[in-house]
């Protein structure tokens, strides 16, 4: 069986560690739906929550009225 892994950019990366999802021991990814943390150390896994997580800080804009 084939894990199919969507490796995050650095900016994405800096910003879930940035919002305190991520240490600083930990990389993430998307698998399938679900965006997963893995300490780089220990190799230990777990599931930050769903993926969409990413789109939501990037579709936060600052309004001039």
């Amino acid at each position: 069986m084939t894990q199919l892994r969507e490796m995050l950019t650095s900016q994405q990366l800096a910003n879930l560690r940035e919002r305190g999802l991520i240490s600083e021991q930990e990389f993430a990814y998307i698998a399938g739906d679900l965006l997963v943390a893995e300490n780089v150390t220990s190799n230990e896994k777990r599931v930050v929550g769903e993926s969409n997580i990413l789109s939501e800080s990037n579709s936060k804009r600052l309004l001039k009225g």
